[in-house]
């Protein structure tokens, strides 16, 4: 199977030995972040930045829109971990 077959396989849930689409669409976020960081203005990066690297953890379910909701309204638990062990 070659390349393209692999990277065309990413998109469809049933085609065995193809790339994941969650993880194309990480690496396009993140990618869109390096190359947006060279060419907006000084003002604009940071704010860019942040943006594709969050929808690139997003993507990759590393957090979830309801952390990002609970991180944002400032009423996240503080002392909460990843893995909360009991």
């Amino acid at each position: 199977m070659n390349y393209i077959d692999k990277f065309l396989g990413s998109f469809d849930n049933s085609t065995p030995n193809s790339w994941s689409g969650r993880k194309l669409s990480a690496f396009a976020g993140v990618v869109t972040a390096i190359v947006l960081t060279y060419l907006l203005p000084n003002e604009a990066k940071l704010h860019a930045l942040y943006a594709w690297l969050l929808f690139s953890l997003l993507c990759l379910s590393v957090i979830t829109a309801q952390q990002v909701i609970n991180f944002k309204n400032g009423n996240g638990d503080k002392n909460a971990t990843l893995d909360q062990k009991e």
